[in-house]
């Protein structure tokens, strides 16, 4: 598909649409915002106001059916999300639905299934997957080491019963984390184990996981809901070298730190040898060149992908493939408690 701006509806007007969302779109030349939808009506027509946006509805049927559109934008709750995506692949549209990709596996891969009979794209949010530091952490690793181990952390402090108890927070919300474990080892996932506690909730909001991927590498996943608060980081470990990835500790933030090992094996700070470590820090809204939560959080980086794949055809990172995949390994870890 080539053309020269891309027409995109929005369906959902909450805080994921007012915060990331529509300021990214808003951003980028190539983009009009044709058309508005949420059920809570003034919502949508307080951000139609902010970003010009012409026409609100309150039913996404009626506005698939009216709006001559060239993709959309689906973020709503998870409860939903899948009916929404689901008809507008039916509507023939190319459609970016935020994460989970739907509250189970089965969901995900009947929107994989539909999306292939359509012939459209459907990316799913995993924003991670598209932070600059993340990617530029990553690429250092890679390009002097082999990976053998990736670990991903996502605490918090709150109710791990998301989106009024239709599903867990483990599915919801710490499937970043694992997304960001599989993305980065690489392989698939060949064996896992969870260690899943419950503190002073009315659900299990403690999960200590790890997964043997086919290639060799070892994914390491920590969400726990009972904490002192938001921390969210990755590490990359291989022969020589490990990155460190921060994108918060109790305020929002984004930085990695890049250690390497040269010279000989030292096992204590107090042993003599020849060995030297290395330190390098990247920060990374200065990568981004912003400081803007938006900007160097990876929603801009994966919209202005999304928008790119919807004129030329390409295929997505993360796509609903992808996306399931994600969630199957959320169900794999689930279903191997120990």
């Amino acid at each position: 598909m080539s053309m020269d701006r891309v027409r995109i509806g929005v369906i959902g007007a909450g805080s994921i649409a007012r915060t990331v969302h529509l300021p990214s779109l808003a951003e980028m030349s190539d983009v009009e915002l044709v058309a508005i939808c949420d059920l809570r009506v003034e919502r949508a027509r307080k951000l139609a106001e902010e970003h010009g946006i012409e026409r609100t509805y309150i039913s996404y049927h009626e506005m698939l059916a009216k709006e001559s559109l060239d993709a959309v934008f689906v973020l709503v709750e998870p409860g939903n999300i899948f009916h929404v995506a689901w008809q507008c692949l039916e509507a023939g549209l190319p459609a970016f639905m935020e994460k989970p990709p739907g509250i189970t596996s089965v969901q995900a891969w009947s929107l994989a299934r539909k999306a292939e009979q359509k012939g459209r794209i459907l990316q799913v949010g995993f924003n991670r997957r598209h932070i600059p530091v993340v990617r530029r952490a990553l690429e250092i690793v890679r390009s002097k080491s082999t990976i053998t181990q990736v670990e991903g952390s996502f605490v918090k402090y709150g109710s791990a019963s998301f989106d009024h108890g239709s599903l867990s927070a483990f599915v919801s919300d710490s499937i970043h984390a694992v997304d960001l474990v599989r993305w980065i080892a690489g392989g698939t996932p060949a064996a896992a184990g969870l260690v899943a506690a419950r503190h002073d909730d009315v659900v299990d909001n403690s999960w200590n996981g790890v997964v043997r991927f086919d290639n060799g590498v070892t994914g390491i996943v920590k969400a726990n809901y009972r904490t002192g608060g938001r921390v969210h980081r990755a590490e990359i470990h291989g022969p020589g070298i490990s990155a460190y990835i921060s994108l918060g500790f109790g305020e929002p933030s984004c930085e990695a730190t890049i250690l390497t090992h040269e010279g000989e094996s030292r096992y204590s700070l107090a042993a003599a040898g020849a060995a030297r470590e290395n330190v390098e820090r990247i920060d990374g809204m200065e990568l981004a060149g912003s400081k803007e939560f938006h900007k160097y959080y990876g929603f801009f980086q994966e919209d202005r992908h999304f928008v790119d794949c919807v004129k030329s055809g390409a295929t997505p990172d993360p796509d609903i493939v992808e996306g399931a995949r994600s969630l199957e390994l959320v169900e794999m870890l689930l279903a191997n408690r120990i």
